[in-house]
This record gives C-alpha cells, structure tokens and sequence, in this order.
C-alpha cells in the first residue's frame, strides 16, 4: 500500500510538473500565435497628492450626512446661501455615492464638531466646531464654520505641511548688491 501511495505521488507531481511548463510557454505566445517575445512595460504609478488643499480644491460636490443632531435639510439650506461655494465650483447632492466630501456632524454637550472628509480617500479634510444650544442654531454656526474651514484649506496648499529648505547667510552673499 505504501507503494502504491508513493508512485500516486510521483504521477501526480508529474502532471504538475507538465501543466506547468504547458502555461509557461503558453503565456510566452502572443495572440497570433507565435512566439515572438513580449515587450514588458511598466508604468510608474504615480503618486497621488493627498493633502487636504489638493483633495478640497479637486473637489466638486459635498454630501451631508445624516445626524440626530443637526437636521439635514436645514444645515443643507444654510450652507447653500453661501457664494463661496459655487465659486469654488463646490454644489451639494443628495446621494453619498456622488459625493467628492463627506460632511459628519457630532455632538458632545453642547459642542457640535464636524468632520469634512474625502469619501475615496478616507482622509480627513479638516474639522472644527461650534458651540450653540441647539440644532438650529449650530446649523447656522456650523455653515459659517464649514466655510472658514474650506477656505482656508483651499488657501493651505502645501506650503504648510512641508518644511521649506533656507538658505545659509554664505550662500546669499551672492545676491546681495551693495554700492560702495
């Protein structure tokens, strides 16, 4: 029995062995038939900026999302009468699956904090808060906030997040003129 096992083994790595090689040289072929090699191309992925400005200044809708604690429709008008946004091409949709920026609103006391995040990114655009008594009034407050918000991580870009290289004092002698 043992042998019989062991020559089941051996036939089966056999077979492996020619299905294998069979779709090696299979893959070598091109579409026509023959066998004239293949030219491999790589294309470098490029890499996506996902800094908050550039991910708010590509954007084009906004979607708010439901909360228990802020009414929906309500924060919707407010941030509708601002020009801000159809200046910046920005529009609200009612559908999240179309939307570029996903807006979440949260309440802790009477703290209402929103989060304005990019839907295929996951990245957190910005955030900020309002302190109001209720609902109506926080969707006032928070439209007004949204729009700083927006605005200035439009205006951030990158310059903000990186350190910028300076000059050392030697290496500006050359600029500087001086009439003597």
């Amino acid at each position: 029995m043992k042998r019989v096992v062991e020559i089941l083994g051996w036939l089966t790595a056999v077979a492996l062995l020619a299905f294998a090689s069979h779709a090696v040289f299979a893959a070598g072929q091109t579409q026509d038939g023959s066998n004239a090699p293949r030219e491999r191309t790589r294309t470098a992925r490029g890499r996506e900026d996902l800094s908050p400005g550039a991910l708010v200044r590509g954007a084009r809708t906004v979607y708010v999302a439901p909360s228990e604690h802020v009414e929906k429709k309500y924060l919707e008008y407010k941030l509708g009468k601002y020009e801000e946004l159809r200046d910046w091409g920005l529009v609200l949709v009612s559908d999240p699956s179309a939307a570029d920026l996903v807006l979440t609103v949260d309440k802790t006391a009477l703290n209402y904090i929103f989060t304005l995040t990019d839907r295929r990114t996951s990245v957190i655009v910005t955030t900020g808060k309002c302190v109001a008594v209720n609902g109506r009034l926080a969707a006032e407050y928070l439209g007004k906030e949204v729009v700083k918000k927006i605005k200035d991580a439009r205006a951030s870009g990158d310059a903000g997040r990186r350190p910028s290289r300076r000059r050392d004092r030697d290496d500006s002698d050359d600029d500087e003129w001086s009439e003597s």
